[in-house]
């Protein structure tokens, strides 16, 4: 082949230009990762997490408490084209890194979503499948987590969650837990249960790691079992009905144990009690005291000890 004089340097000369455009995202650190990455999607099992939640082509999920976007990358492969990922944060920081991410792996089918502690965002009867993977135990407001993600849901759609437990603390207190970065199944199985979710499937041990093992719960919204306990007698103004606490000098000395309105609003915002609505989900739903946690009327005897370990007053309300 003739090339004239000239010529032949300067293809070189673009050749040379253009390869490392073609390889610049492919940094050591970005290689680092993928190995990393890579040795985690064996030992987490990703594939059957992503059975578990029933995935398939045109599938819609979400990804709770997404993070770095691990799992959401994998999930974005599996729903394709077609499909659709939600991934969430409630970190304005990890939303920032995922953005960031779609863009470097190129995928146009993963809809970030700046999430609330105690509400994901997610558009009601939306979802195939919701998945939270070693996430759970940082959420502080996860009885409205999970009623969230149950409306979110289309019906059957499955909630699957991974987390991690030392054997050496499986038997300790969920503060002692959480503290660590890790919860039993035990606690998710009693949450979802109430929320109105019925426990599918149990693994556990699921995965193993070097620190800990880790377990997998796949739960669906079960209708028969969505809380919808009404109050007996619905009061007019909130009214406590735990013990006080030996030590708290506001105590309520009321016979009949009902709160003055105001006295409820001075405390609640001295943050001197803990509110709890006791009414069905629907009634939650369409508007609650702000913070207030979700505890049914048909549940509150399993809450008992939770309740008492926060050393307040505890005030209900059904009205």
């Amino acid at each position: 082949m003739m090339v004239e004089p000239g010529k032949s340097r300067l293809v070189l000369i673009l050749a040379l230009t253009l390869v490392p455009h073609a390889t610049a995202r492919q940094t050591p650190q970005r290689e680092a990762v993928q190995r990393e990455e890579a040795a985690r999607e064996t030992w987490q099992r990703v594939p059957d997490i992503l059975e578990a939640m029933a995935v398939h082509p045109g599938a819609v999920v979400a990804d709770v408490g997404a993070g770095g976007g691990f799992l959401t990358v994998r999930l974005a492969r599996a729903v394709g084209a077609t499909g659709r990922v939600m991934a969430v944060d409630v970190s304005a920081q990890e939303v920032e890194r995922l953005r960031s991410r779609m863009d470097q792996e190129g995928l146009t089918n993963v809809e970030i979503v700046k999430g609330d502690v105690d509400n994901p965002h997610l558009t009601p009867a939306s979802l195939d499948a919701a998945v939270i993977v070693n996430a759970y135990h940082e959420m502080r407001e996860y009885q409205s987590m999970l009623r969230s993600l149950r409306a979110a849901l289309k019906p059957n759609g499955r909630l699957v969650i991974v987390e991690p437990i030392s054997e050496k603390r499986r038997q300790q207190s969920r503060e002692q837990q959480v503290a660590v970065h890790e919860i039993a199944a035990r606690f998710v199985e009693q949450d979802t249960r109430d929320s109105g979710f019925r426990i599918q499937r149990l693994e556990d041990p699921f995965a193993t790691r070097t620190d800990a093992i880790e377990w997998l719960l796949v739960a669906v919204a079960d209708p028969s079992s969505a809380p919808e306990g009404t109050c007996p007698i619905p009061p007019k103004r909130p009214t406590a009905v735990a013990a006080e606490p030996a030590d708290d000098e506001n105590a309520i000395t009321n016979p009949d144990l009902r709160m003055a309105f105001e006295t409820f609003k001075k405390r609640r915002a001295a943050g001197t009690i803990v509110v709890v609505d006791v009414r069905g989900e629907s009634e939650f739903t369409a508007g609650h005291v702000p913070g207030a946690l979700w505890i049914p009327l048909s549940t509150v005897g399993s809450h008992v000890e939770e309740l008492r370990a926060k050393r307040k007053s505890i005030v209900t309300y059904c009205s």
